[in-house]
């Protein structure tokens, strides 16, 4: 059984989205001499690294994460190939006649990650897409960018959002698929909030 990680580390060293709050990891106590364990303090807003938008990113009276059955998070994905580092329209993807539960968007925005040129001038979503994608019923939508809206935009997540759909941001390792579908989970914290981290990864059918 072969498993692809589709997730980036928390490190202190992680760029945050502009204007979020930055990410720190410390010792609040440390195993010796004085403390008899090590606890390690955390940070965060929690759009940073690979994360997962619930409804209540934008809707306000929509499900937080705490609020979807742990399924919801696990199904066949199929991965969709885009050929623009711009907007991303129907006739950019490569094929999209067999739509699972889940689709992930590969733009190839990867190799950037973590650099400041990473959350500007990104490939994003079209409104085509969108409608097409929520007419397919799909559980969830996963890019390897910082945003499926164009920067400082949000429709495109208040599209998904209002049909319960969740998105993923960051996904990472997507220059080790091979394959058109995989089994996908994409498992956040089990938490009262509008996102929350996510261990996101997809198993070989």
């Amino acid at each position: 059984m072969r498993i692809i990680d589709l997730t980036y580390p928390l490190t202190n060293e992680i760029k945050e989205y502009p204007g979020d709050p930055k990410l720190e990891i410390k010792y609040f106590k440390k195993a010796d001499k004085k403390d008899s364990c090590t606890l390690f303090e955390f940070k965060s807003g929690l759009h940073t690294g690979t994360h997962l938008d619930a409804p209540y990113h934008y809707i306000i009276n929509g499900k937080k994460i705490k609020d979807f059955k742990i399924d919801s998070f696990i199904g066949t994905t199929t991965i969709l190939k885009s050929d623009t580092h711009n907007k991303i329209k129907l006739k950019n993807l490569d094929d999209t006649n067999n739509i699972q539960d889940i689709v992930i968007i590969n733009t190839g925005w990867g190799n950037k990650w973590n650099s400041n040129d990473y959350f500007y001038d990104y490939p994003h979503i079209s409104s085509e897409l969108a409608e097409f994608l929520i007419e397919n019923n799909i559980k969830g939508i996963a890019i390897d960018t910082c945003s499926v809206d164009k920067h400082d935009e949000n429709k495109i997540h208040k599209m998904f959002l209002k049909n319960e759909i969740w998105i993923v941001e960051n996904i990472a390792n997507l220059d080790k698929i091979n394959k058109k579908e995989y089994n996908g989970y994409f498992i956040p914290l089990n938490i009262e909030a509008e996102a929350s981290f996510v261990r996101a990864f997809l198993e070989e059918k």
